[in-house]
């Protein structure tokens, strides 16, 4: 993406792009991946105020899903996402 200014059918196509990725995946690279691009989707100054809570609710689905399974053997959640972090 350019630093041009994105029109509301642009911004609408990109979302729903980025949300199929996230629905159709349950891998955490892809979530922390995607996670990027939103991320920096969101910081643009261009971002249509009627898209700006889809995109908000679209960052903190993918901030939960880009969390890593626990890696510490004496914690209950081993192995899965941790609830102790």
């Amino acid at each position: 993406m350019s630093g041009s200014s994105m029109g509301v059918d642009e911004w609408l196509e990109v979302l729903k792009e980025i949300e199929e990725m996230a629905r159709s995946s349950e891998s955490s690279v892809t979530a922390h991946a995607l996670l990027h691009r939103v991320e920096a989707l969101a910081g643009r100054e261009d971002v249509p105020p009627e898209l700006e809570g889809r995109l908000d609710m679209l960052l903190m689905e993918l901030t939960e899903a880009s969390r890593d399974a626990c890696t510490n053997t004496k914690c209950p959640h081993y192995g899965k996402r941790c609830k102790m972090r």
